[in-house]
């Protein structure tokens, strides 16, 4: 059957309707669309108060920086960690801690600063005392934790760190490769102040 040209046009156009119609319809469908809501001023707050905590490493260091969004408050742990051949390592109140064995008092305790000729720790007793650093978190019986604290400032350019007990025990050495890097990077993440570095994991 032949159409008309009149019956031929008006299909055209109620096909090319169709097309645009069939084209059109996610765009005429976009008011369907769930939209994310806008976080309220509450919700914003609220993630802003949480205390965010972060982890590195770095030649050996490492270093947690825990930032509290409510207090403003920033608090860092820098510290060796504890090998098959040496104690661990604290940074705070610019002294580092030599961990030596808990259970072994460090009052009689003699240090050498690489080829240095060795000195009692019990001699760096006034300093630290000035400066108000704080003592050793020992026990009872053993006052010092097997801790020797030694000012940064004693150790500027120093390698190793040699410590005896007494005259019974073996020296043991301290490596310090990678310290001033790590504190480098520790102040970079947020631990500008002195006093946001805590000896003592929390």
């Amino acid at each position: 059957m032949r159409l008309s040209l009149k019956t031929a046009g008006i299909l055209a156009t109620v096909t090319m309707g169709l097309g645009l119609m069939a084209f059109d319809w996610p765009t005429q469908l976009s008011w369907l669309k769930p939209r994310l809501a806008e976080p309220s001023p509450a919700s914003l707050q609220k993630a802003y108060d949480k205390v965010r905590q972060k982890t590195y490493q770095l030649k050996g260091w490492m270093m947690t920086i825990q930032k509290d969004g409510f207090t403003g408050q920033v608090r860092c742990h820098l510290f060796s960690m504890r090998t098959l051949t040496q104690g661990r390592i604290t940074y705070s109140q610019n002294t580092l801690g030599f961990e030596l064995d808990p259970n072994e008092t460090t009052l009689n305790a003699w240090y050498r600063v690489d080829g240095q000729p060795a000195r009692r720790a019990n001699d760096l007793y006034p300093r630290l005392v000035a400066a108000q650093v704080g003592g050793a978190d020992g026990s009872l019986e053993n006052p010092t934790g097997g801790i020797v604290l030694i000012p940064v400032a004693d150790l500027v350019g120093a390698s190793v760190v040699t410590i005896r007990t007494s005259e019974r025990s073996a020296p043991k050495r301290f490596n310090l490769k990678g310290f001033d890097e790590a504190l480098a990077a520790a102040r970079y993440n947020g631990c500008s102040s002195d006093e946001a570095f805590e000896r003592y994991a929390w």
